[in-house]
């Protein structure tokens, strides 16, 4: 497997593209930039809560009051919350802070 030359549309989208030398299929990696905003499209349109940050975990619960050791968002989209009154949560896989109507998930209270 070797690297390939990348046409415009994949320069916007694939930081690198390798191609096998036996098939000459193609696999691209992404840029960060477009893995973020996958991210933030992950919380925007997902049904419970889950990390403004990593967007993987939905391991995240509620809080009574912000911890200011903890690292916080600084996301319009959890300002915008924090003005309409919502609940702060943190994420304990990236222990980050924001804030979000949306509830924790079920499996996420069980754990």
């Amino acid at each position: 497997m070797g690297r390939a030359h990348r046409t415009a549309l994949e320069k916007l989208v694939y930081s690198g593209v390798f191609s096998c030398d036996n098939c000459k299929a193609r696999v691209g990696s992404c840029h960060p930039v477009v893995l973020a905003q996958i991210v933030r499209l992950r919380f925007v349109f997902s049904r419970h809560t889950r990390c403004l940050k990593c967007g993987k975990t939905e391991r995240v619960r509620r809080l009574a009051k912000r911890d200011y050791i903890d690292g916080f968002s600084k996301s319009p989209l959890s300002w915008v919350q924090k003005l309409l009154g919502a609940p702060i949560n943190r994420c304990s896989a990236c222990r980050l802070q924001y804030y979000d109507w949306r509830r924790p998930s079920p499996e996420a209270k069980s754990q």
